[in-house]
């Protein structure tokens, strides 16, 4: 058995990913494994780094608003043409001498058919040039949006790391507590064959035996109890990991020391309101609202827009690829347009931008709110949990040391069963206590740490300590 901090505990799971299906595979597995495997299997963790890349995928989009648009075109046509005819047309056929006009006469004309191919091509730019700000503030809005985006991954990573870690140490509670009660069960017993023994020399009477029977009983229903519990602590961390509850599942037996905590709770929160990736979030979707009503406002402004052309048309493919400086024709113009009325759209898409801000206002406060509450809480625990187990190590002992002296009383006569029973139950409260506090101390800080948003920072940095090392 051997002794690891709190966060190299934790910590383990930065190794590197080499090798973690071959582990996923043991029979033990440590919290390292359990994190992997949990992070593997989190589909809300492979949504939320999806949704990432379509943030992404939108800011690329948005810049769509200020980059110019550039299209071109090709065409070739051949074109058959029937004959036409007969059909009279006036024809000039000569200049009358004496007046000197021209004479013209109705013939009959025929069109014979013929083919015809004509080539054309063309390409075009047109460029925002200006559009009330709308173009960069959906940039920015877009960008918002990204980083809103990663910072929700990395809470379902810091919750999923959470939730492992706390039903990890539930289950490593529960076994510890279960051998604790195994220890009263064969105290118990053993005290029972004490008695029985003293019972058949005549030192004991027999409403002792009765007692050591019933205290024995008493201790086997709460080995029972407990062990339901192991049980149901295995299935809890058995669906955190993405496995059915009753899959078959063994914990290394590792024995965690409390690391102290040295920040004051205005610290605590202070570092919670700055670093909690949630609240992280609740910030960045506030300035992405901030942007839509400028985006929104900006309809209130005229657009000017530059669009250019250049095209080509002849009825011979090498005219129209040769000779460049004829054959051609190039087109600019500068619009400008002005919303004079839209039908309110405007006016509403305003309205609609600006309730959403407050409401991302509203939720950010209430998310910071929270978080300051969930430090506390975990805070007051931890300090708790702290003093509790300091004056449970001195109750342990006493209690170690009244069960002995009540035991040596009652052989030689001047003790009673019922303080030995005494004994035995305020050594076992003291035990469960003294288990309890450590993993639940464990627990408030890991909670205390994720509601600060520095659990990744911290095994990170101990675990560049242990490599030094």
């Amino acid at each position: 058995m051997h002794k690891v901090t709190l966060f190299l505990a934790i910590g383990c799971f930065l190794l590197g990913s080499s090798g973690s299906e071959l582990q996923a595979e043991q029979k033990v597995l440590g919290i390292q494994q359990c994190i992997q495997i949990a992070l593997r299997q989190n589909s809300q963790l492979r949504n939320a780094e999806r949704r990432v890349r379509i943030a992404g995928a939108g800011v690329t989009s948005a810049w769509s608003f200020i980059l110019p648009v550039v299209n071109s075109s090709f065409s070739s046509t051949r074109t058959y043409q029937s004959e036409q005819g007969p059909f009279l047309q006036e024809i000039p056929v000569g200049i009358d001498p004496v007046t000197g006009k021209m004479i013209i006469m109705q013939k009959e004309v025929v069109l014979e058919s013929y083919y015809r191919n004509t080539y054309s091509g063309s390409i075009s730019l047109s460029q925002n040039i200006f559009d009330g700000g709308q173009w960069w503030n959906r940039i920015k809005q877009a960008n918002a949006e990204y980083r809103a985006a990663e910072y929700d991954y990395h809470a379902i990573k810091q919750a999923v790391i959470t939730e492992v870690t706390q039903k990890y140490f539930e289950l490593l509670k529960a076994i510890k507590l279960e051998k604790v009660y195994q220890k009263a069960a064969e105290l118990a017993k053993e005290q029972l064959k004490k008695t029985q023994s003293m019972y058949e020399v005549g030192v004991a009477a027999q409403v002792d035996v009765y007692k050591a029977q019933v205290s024995l009983g008493t201790e086997q229903i709460n080995l029972i109890q407990q062990r339901n519990r192991v049980d149901i602590a295995r299935s809890n961390l058995n669906v955190v990991l993405g496995r059915s509850p009753g899959s078959p599942l063994e914990i290394a037996d590792e024995e965690i020391e409390l690391e102290p905590f040295t920040l004051t709770l205005e610290d605590a929160i202070r570092i919670a309101v700055q670093n909690n990736p949630e609240v992280m979030s609740y910030q960045e979707n506030l300035r992405g609202s901030d942007f839509g009503v400028k985006v929104a406002k900006g309809n209130y402004w005229p657009k000017l827009r530059l669009n250019l052309s250049y095209g080509r048309f002849n009825t011979l493919l090498e005219r129209f690829y040769k000779g460049l400086d004829r054959n051609y024709q190039v087109s600019g113009s500068l619009s400008l347009s002005f919303n004079i009325f839209n039908g309110f759209q405007t006016r509403a898409a305003v309205e609609q931008a600006s309730v959403n801000y407050a409401i991302a206002k509203e939720n950010l406060l209430e998310k910071q709110r929270a978080v300051q509450m969930q430090v506390e809480q975990a805070y007051l625990n931890l300090k708790a949990y702290q003093q509790i187990a300091r004056i449970n190590e001195q109750n342990l002992k006493s209690a170690e040391e009244d069960l002995r002296l009540a035991q040596e009383s009652y052989k030689i006569g001047s003790g009673t069963l019922l303080e030995v029973i005494d004994a035995q139950v305020a050594l076992t409260r003291a035990r469960t206590i003294l288990v309890g506090t450590k993993y639940d101390g464990l627990i408030a800080l890991v909670q205390l740490y994720s509601a600060m948003g520095t659990i990744e920072s911290k095994l990170q940095k101990v675990f560049q300590q242990l490599n030094v090392e």
